[in-house]
């Protein structure tokens, strides 16, 4: 059999460039990594071969897969997905990200036969270069405080399975989830911790040059921008974290906010002491340009729309907010007019033994510890509800 050619383009503090990494190495894939945060030489190469800004990408004999597909990946590799994991089980928990994590340890701990499916380990808490206000961590990459949440959860006896569910149901007391991988598993009990998407802005150009220029995680995409102007669209701290972690990357930061900012009082005094950052509020953004690369946006004031300038800029990073990743439970469960996951004090839903945790759900606050702390009141729930 013919050893495949693969080589992957990445940068060190990308979490679903070492979820790739630490997958093929899971397979015994062989393959050539490529550091393009830190060799310039080697981002040129992958921009002019795929037209990429953003990593992971992952070439295999010629064809070029971006991002951490592994529906795509296996099917060009010719590999079997399937993992020996029963169709039956006490609990699942749909998502890896902090609330289904601590879930997981929790429910493991109390001996319940538990399943976590999700598509990102770690979720979006691994998009923060850096994490300061998780209790007992001064200062931790949010790659590595989800691995240890994952090491744990999966030492407590969870099994975790790197799928995305695609179908959910409730028939007869039965909890039905469907996969991308075409699995159906069933459990008498769910805990919904499917978390957020970043909001994109809908501005002309974006879909076009999302990817060339155009980026939602300045963790893994920051380093292509080295020395070059960049832009940070969002006034929450979202942000404001993002301009922050650029102002060390890129020559200048423009942080644009449609409103004044509503990032902690803390990170705005920090922004404000970077001389290569320039805060612009009350503007919006109505246009982006590039052929095959962003290369200037169009600003406006938000009072005055028509009204608008072009500024040369390399990179555009989205903070915008995040968007509940509840499509799949329409329908099935009671939400609010945000698509949020109605929750009483005790994260317990309007159907029995449906549960719900973390930033998917009505809470108000949405906060990694927060997060935490309802995925272990929901798991807690659940064992009373399936031990009852």
């Amino acid at each position: 059999m013919t050893v495949p050619d693969i080589t992957v383009y990445s940068t060190k503090q990308c979490p679903h460039c070492n979820n790739l990494k630490a997958w093929l190495a899971q397979k015994n894939i062989s393959y050539h990594a490529i550091d393009v945060g830190e060799d310039a030489d080697a981002a040129r190469e992958m921009i002019d071969l795929t037209g990429q800004r953003g990593v992971p990408v992952i070439i295999i004999d010629g064809d070029v897969i971006v991002g951490f597909d592994r529906p795509r990946i296996e099917a060009r590799l010719r590999i079997d997905s399937g993992k020996a994991i029963s169709a039956d089980h006490e609990l699942i928990v749909i998502g890896s990200g902090a609330a289904g994590l601590a879930a997981a340890m929790y429910a493991g701990r109390k001996g319940l036969e538990t399943l976590v499916i999700g598509g990102a380990r770690g979720g979006m808490a691994t998009r923060s270069a850096e994490i300061e206000n998780y209790p007992g961590f001064y200062r931790i990459s949010g790659e590595s405080l989800m691995r240890l949440f994952a090491d744990q959860a999966e030492g407590a006896g969870a099994v975790i399975l790197d799928d995305v569910v695609t179908g959910f149901s409730v028939r007869n007391g039965l909890f039905f989830v469907e996969t991308l991988s075409g699995r159906e598993f069933t459990a008498r009990a769910v805990i919904a911790a499917s978390g957020r998407t970043p909001k994109l802005s809908g501005v002309p150009g974006e879909a076009e040059l999302f990817g060339k220029g155009v980026s939602v995680c300045t963790t893994c995409d920051g380093p292509f921008f080295k020395g070059k102007r960049v832009a940070v669209y969002g006034g929450g701290n979202t942000a404001a974290d993002m301009a922050l972690e650029m102002s060390g990357i890129a020559s200048v930061v423009y942080l644009i906010s449609r409103s004044p900012l509503r990032a902690d009082a803390v990170t705005i005094d920090r922004l404000k002491e970077r001389r290569n950052v320039v805060i612009e509020t009350g503007v919006v953004i109505t246009g982006l340009h590039g052929d095959g690369a962003l290369s200037a946006i169009d600003t406006a004031p938000r009072s005055d729309p028509a009204n608008t300038s072009s500024l040369a800029i390399d990179g555009l990073f989205l903070g915008l907010g995040l968007t509940p990743n509840t499509a799949v439970f329409a329908g099935a469960v009671g939400m609010n007019t945000f698509g949020e996951i109605l929750v009483d004090e005790n994260c317990r839903t309007d159907v029995p033994g449906l549960f719900a945790a973390g930033d998917a759900t009505s809470v108000e606050s949405k906060q990694l510890g927060i997060a935490v702390g309802d995925g272990i009141k929901a798991s807690l729930a659940a064992y009373s509800y399936l031990r009852k």
